[in-house]
């Protein structure tokens, strides 16, 4: 009866290490396609990023900005063979084999009018599903099997072009063979019935059974190909052995098993995580956007019927109010504006990072417009016991700028230094920089902050004598819900939101120019909007935080 136990257990122990091959073949075919998925992904978002250099509208693309955007790209993704970006007509404007041999497109080929397979179906799928689309495998330019990638470009519903690359099939596995240096066995990627590549090493011994896995990989644009993994069962002959000795390497076998399985659970909760992680990014993503849709409906139309039935009550529409009923009405009135305040800024953040918040450009008087402005927070500035003084020329040029977003730039920054200004007074300068000729060493840092580097520009100043800002804290301020030194929950409405400062950088950069900080703490702090020239043509400055430090530091000479 003992032998037969013993029989059956190393009968069970042999059944599980070959259970444990096979597990460790499936791992390995699951880790291999999420690193073909996460290749294939990389270079998708690489040829979405060239959307980028189509956000502003009345700036033309140049073949130098699409040679840049190519360096960068090959850092992240740099197994393009072949990249080209086409018009909205489907015409060739800009390509880069990327240093290989070969003849390039001829220029303004059209690639809705290309017939050759399986160039023409790609093109054809990726107009109609306005998603990244992948080409079945076929033999590329260079002579070698590979994939074409095309990525429709859209700037919000407007179709501006393509944009197009290649990837040879060699390219794909030597990224999963980085990975995994372990890797062992053979790796063979299918799409339909083609193979797409493959390891051309052969197995070691013949003769040693196999054990192989399939999985699935999903590719951009929809659609899936299939990953197989092949392994030689290289314990055979542990397995003979284990019938051989019995029970005198039974408990050996045993602890080889615990640690086999160990491992084999360690690998599967590692490609769990990994499809956890997938599918949350695809969730967070389907979620921005269906917030995106509905927030301002849902939101915005019951705030604007609060303000309104407050703005009634004190009217007296319903009667007039005592004294026990004034102070929660304009509580209300307080609590309603902040959360429709913090929902706008939230959509205006939402707008531009996808780069759908409109720009109407208009040519002002920027001394008319800060006079006018600053009215608006008269009322505010006398509660508060603080000077302002204005400092603008009137030989000043007019600038070219949208009026709103500005407004919207200039308010914050007065709002905040009225709010951490308890003493003293702000002041508003501007004047005319031509960085490039401005002369002064041992300039102020400016915490990273970008700044034009050569040009000429109008410097808007908002400069107050209040607490200030510590060195460390002049960059965290402009990222989306950082605030320096926060007070309590209870202060919410005092404390902000954390958004208008990154909000306005933003808007400024959107108009074209810069706002950057120059600060030590207690001693007050200048923020500066750098606005372009009318006809300076928008983008052309080059940024750079040490001229910010040095320009702004001796516009403070002048300072409270």
């Amino acid at each position: 009866m003992s032998l037969l136990f013993a029989l059956g257990g190393i009968f069970a122990i042999d059944r599980a290490l070959a259970e444990a091959n096979r597990s460790r073949v499936q791992i390995q075919a699951v880790e291999s396609a999420a690193r073909v998925e996460s290749f294939l992904a990389m270079h998708a978002q690489a040829l979405q990023s060239v959307r980028g250099l189509y956000l502003d509208p009345t700036h033309e693309v140049t073949e130098e900005q699409f040679e840049s955007l190519l360096r960068s790209l090959q850092q992240y993704a740099p197994s393009f063979r072949r990249v080209w970006i086409t018009d909205s007509t489907g015409r060739i404007r800009f390509q880069d084999l990327l240093g290989l041999e070969g003849a390039p497109l001829p220029p303004g080929t059209n690639v809705d009018t290309v017939r050759q397979q399986p160039f023409h179906d790609v093109i054809q799928r990726a107009v109609a599903t306005k998603k990244t689309q992948i080409s079945a495998v076929g033999r590329l330019g260079s002579g070698e099997r590979g994939i074409l990638m095309v990525q429709p470009l859209f700037i919000g519903e407007r179709f501006i072009g393509f944009a197009g690359g290649t990837l040879t099939s060699k390219s794909i596995l030597e990224f999963v063979e980085q990975q995994e240096p372990q890797l062992h066995g053979q790796l063979v990627i299918i799409a339909a019935s083609d193979t797409v590549t493959g390891t051309s090493s052969p197995m070691t011994h013949r003769r040693l059974p196999v054990d192989s896995a399939s999985t699935s990989i999903r590719i951009p644009g929809g659609g899936s190909w299939r990953l197989l993994a092949v392994q030689q069962v290289t314990d055979q002959s542990v397995r003979f052995l284990l019938w051989g000795v019995g029970l005198a390497t039974l408990g050996t076998l045993l602890i080889g098993l615990l640690h086999e399985r160990r491992q084999g659970l360690r690998l599967a909760e590692r490609s769990a995580e990994l499809e956890r992680l997938s599918t949350e990014l695809l969730r967070a993503n389907r979620v921005k956007s269906e917030f995106l849709a509905n927030v301002s409906h849902e939101l915005r139309t019951p705030l604007n019927a609060i303000v309104g039935f407050v703005e009634l009550l004190r009217d007296g529409v319903y009667g007039e109010l005592n004294t026990r009923q004034s102070g929660p009405v304009e509580r209300i009135a307080s609590s309603a504006n902040h959360l429709r305040q913090l929902v706008d800024q939230i959509l205006d953040l939402a707008k531009i990072a996808a780069g759908r918040l409109d720009v109407q450009w208009e040519v002002i008087e920027l001394k008319a417009f800060i006079v006018d402005l600053t009215s608006e927070i008269e009322a505010l500035r006398a509660e508060c016991g603080l000077t302002l003084s204005i400092s603008i020329s009137t030989s000043l040029p007019r600038v070219r700028t949208d009026p709103m977003h500005l407004r919207q730039i200039v308010l914050n920054l007065l709002g905040n230094a009225l709010k951490f200004t308890p003493i003293g007074g702000i002041a508003v300068r501007a004047r005319m920089v031509d960085v490039a000729n401005e002369s002064g060493g041992g300039g102020v840092n400016a915490s990273a902050a970008h700044t034009p580097l050569s040009g000429t520009w109008i410097a808007l100043e908002v400069a107050d004598t209040g607490v200030g800002i510590a060195r460390n804290d002049q960059e965290r301020i402009f990222e989306e819900f950082e605030q320096v030194n926060a007070g309590p929950r209870t202060d919410s409405m005092q404390r902000g939101t954390g958004l208008g400062l990154p909000i306005s950088r933003r808007l400024a950069r959107l108009l074209g120019g810069e706002l950057t900080v120059v600060s030590d703490l207690g001693k007050g702090a200048t923020f500066t909007v750098w606005l372009p020239l009318p006809g300076q043509p928008k983008g052309s400055g080059v940024f750079s935080a040490e001229r910010a430090g040095r320009n702004t530091a001796e516009m403070q000479a002048g300072q409270l």
